[in-house]
Parts: C-alpha cells; structure tokens; sequence
C-alpha cells in the first residue's frame, strides 16, 4: 500500500504576525485629555517627518470644567473622549486610547494611582505598548516638580516609566504572551513582549524663567488642536506656545 502525501501539506504554517497598522514610533501616554497640548511642537515636528503616533490618555477628563455646554461627570467624559479623538484624527492620529482611570482632584501621586486603580491601569498599558510596539515613550515626569504637579500627571510617568520597564518581560502579565492553543480563546492575547528603547519626560511647569518662550505658533497643527471648545483654555494654549521643541 502506498501513501502520498504532497510537499505542501508538510509545510509549517506561519505564525500570525503582528498588525502593522497600529505599530507607532512615538507613543505618547498623559493623563487627561487635552494633555498632549504640553508636548505638541514635538508631535508636531514627528508628523512633519511621517512618525507614526500613538496617544494613551490615564482617564477621559469627566472632572474638568466644560466650557462649550452643561455636561459634566460621566457625560463630560464621554464628550471630551470624542473631542479628542475627533482632534487627534485631524492630524492623522487614529490609535488613541483610553485608560480606566479617574480623576483625582489632588498633588498626590499616591492618592491618583490607588484612585486609578494601579495595577489594572498598568495592566492596560503594558497591553497598549505591546501592541502598538514603540520605539518612544512621551509622558510627564512621574514626580513632583515646579508648576501645577497635578497627581494624575505624575502618575501617568509613573505608569509610562513602569510600562517601559515591564512590556519587555515575557513573565509580566503572562496571559498577554500566552497564544491561544483554540478557536475564539478568550483570555490569552498572543502578543509579543516589546522593549521601548527610550523615555523622554516633559513638565507641566509654565515657568518662563525655566522654559524658554518660543513664538507663537499659527499652523494647521494648533488650529486643528483649538477646535476643541469643551477643554480649551487659554493656560493651556499659553503652555503649549512656551515649550520649545528643543527641551527633548
């Protein structure tokens, strides 16, 4: 009796590959939205030379005041998420996230990461850059320093920085590594670790005698950025024009 079996079929199949679409250069990780305005020159300048972008938010900003209509809270919240999404896309930003992570109306890193939910939040970034695979992190130095010093910005470095440290080892949050051995498995993502190569930090501080006031800038990228009417406010429009893309 003779058995044929055709070359073909002892081929090994190949592996899944990750998905390009949402691999990013640079990924930028705030904690509110309308944070990123702090770092914009940069992003900017990297969309100027065709980087690939991601942005994480730590909460969508339901405790911030709205200056276009009456939500607030939760609904808030929700407006704030499309309007930054909606302003991101503009600039041809299209991987943006959300953490779970709420407001803490407080200078307290501490009490910002228990309210966040530290380690679920965690979890959730590490998930984020494993996907998204960057070579960058932007995020707000994860300590108190001169300026505002808002707790949920210092936990968002301090998150980003934990992110960068852990994404890279296959032994945190296994069940993101673990491929699935059937169809539809629910719990194990058959992602790949990821190591970012560099961290960069930014301050929220608006002190003129340490960052340097650079002109005003008038291009397509602010005036995509100020169509955002619930958050925009003018500290935080001054803020942006006085960094300098060359303090990174």
């Amino acid at each position: 009796m003779l058995l044929c079996v055709s070359a073909s079929a002892q081929e090994p199949k190949a592996l899944p590959q990750a998905d390009e679409r949402y691999k990013a250069d640079i990924l930028v990780m705030v904690a509110h939205p309308d944070d990123e305005a702090a770092v914009t020159p940069y992003v900017a300048r990297a969309l100027d030379e065709h980087k690939r972008i991601a942005v994480v938010f730590g909460t969508r900003g339901s405790s911030g005041s709205n200056e276009a209509g009456a939500e607030q809270a939760a609904a808030l919240g929700a407006v704030r998420e499309i309007e930054a999404r909606n302003a991101l896309t503009t600039l041809g930003i299209t991987s943006v996230w959300f953490l779970s992570g709420k407001d803490t109306a407080s200078q307290n890193v501490l009490q910002s990461l228990a309210n966040w939910d530290h380690g679920e939040t965690l979890e959730q970034l590490v998930r984020l850059v494993r996907l998204t695979r960057p070579e960058v992190i932007l995020t707000f130095l994860p300590g108190t320093f001169i300026g505002e010093d808002h707790g949920d910005h210092q936990a968002s470095g301090v998150l980003a920085t934990e992110a960068f440290d852990l994404a890279g080892n296959p032994a945190v949050f296994p069940e993101q590594i673990a491929g699935p051995m059937k169809r539809l498995e629910p719990l194990l993502e058959n992602l790949r670790p990821w190591q970012v190569k560099k961290i960069y930090y930014f301050a929220d501080a608006e002190r003129e005698d340490i960052f340097r006031a650079s002109a005003d800038r008038k291009d397509g990228h602010f005036r995509r950025w100020v169509g955002r009417r619930s958050a925009l406010r003018a500290r935080q429009v001054r803020g942006w024009r006085q960094r300098d893309r060359r303090h990174f």
